[in-house]
This record gives C-alpha cells, structure tokens and sequence, in this order.
C-alpha cells in the first residue's frame, strides 16, 4: 500500500472545452479549507504549468482549486481568477484526475449578485440594506457588462435571468419506492 498520484487539469478561462496555456497555482485543502501538510510538504501553491501539473499525496478526501494571478498570503492563494473547487478522493496505489472549471469574470460576477439578491430576498433584510444590494447589484452589472465576454458567457446570462423564478417555483416531493 502506498501514495496516491494525482492528476490536476485546469480549464482555460475563454474557451472551457480546452486546457489552458497560462501556469496555474494549485491548492489541495482538506474539507476544513486547511492546506493539506504531508511531511514537511505544504500542498499550496503549486505551478500547475500549461494548466497541468501531477503530484503524488498520501490517500484521503481533498478540496483541490487554483488561482491565476496571484498575492500570496501563506498559506493561502488570493487571486483575480479562482477556478472552482473539485472533491478529489484517491486511495493507496491510486490514479486520481480532477478537472478545475475556471468561470469568467462575467460567470463569476453574475452568479455572486445573483446570490446576492436572492439571500437578501429568502432572509428578508430590511429595506435599506436591500435598496444598497440593489445599488451594488446594478453596479455590478455595468462592470460585467464591460468585461471580455468568454465562450458561454451570453448563455449563461439567459440561464440567470430565469433563475429567479425558476427558485421560487415548489419542487415536487419524489415518491419513495415501496418496499
């Protein structure tokens, strides 16, 4: 019984069917988003260049993310481009593969004040901390509004519009097979 291999692959930003060119820095964090520290090893921080980079690990359950365009704050990466966060779980002698999806700046701004909106109106926040969300909100839209656009990018706005609505709607109860 031993290590566990590691296969990371980070998505490129405008075109996300392909791997991206630009050196990635990657993170594996276990569930508590505590840096994964193996003998000595911190597991933050790695060069994932040409958006790939493998490593081995000892076997368990990981959160694994990258940034490009970087601050580094030990332990920790800040970044303008975060990808999303993938679960890895690789076992002893194991091959794992994780592929980071790396949102634009106009996925990741529409779907933030998206969320906004929607927790001040589930939470019920007084009307003049709304009256600012809704200030930032349009705000917000502008900016995006003059970002580069990526491939999805005008989809995914049709998807969020109808969001909303698609929410509030009651979801069926399933039934549960006899037996």
């Amino acid at each position: 019984m031993g290590f566990a291999r590691l296969n990371v692959w980070v998505h490129d930003i405008q075109d996300p069917c392909r791997i991206s060119d630009a050196t990635w820095r990657v993170n594996v964090t276990d569930c508590q988003n505590r840096v994964l520290s193996y003998c000595g090893r911190q597991y933050a921080n790695i060069p994932a260049r040409c958006g790939h980079v493998e490593f081995t690990l000892p076997p368990g359950c990981y959160i694994v993310w990258a940034a490009l365009s970087v601050a580094i704050l030990p332990p920790f990466l800040y970044a303008n481009y975060i990808t999303h966060f993938a679960f890895a779980h690789v076992d002893c002698d194991e091959d794992g593969c994780v592929h980071l999806y790396a949102p634009s700046y106009k996925k990741c701004w529409r779907a933030f004040l998206l969320a906004t909106r929607l927790i001040a109106e589930q939470k019920g926040f007084p009307a003049d901390l709304v009256k600012q969300i809704d200030q930032f909100t349009a705000i917000g839209e502008r900016l995006a509004g003059h970002a580069e656009a990526a491939g999805g990018d005008d989809e995914f706005d049709r998807q969020v519009e109808g969001l909303p609505k698609v929410l509030k709607e009651k979801v069926p109860k399933e039934k549960q097979p006899e037996g």
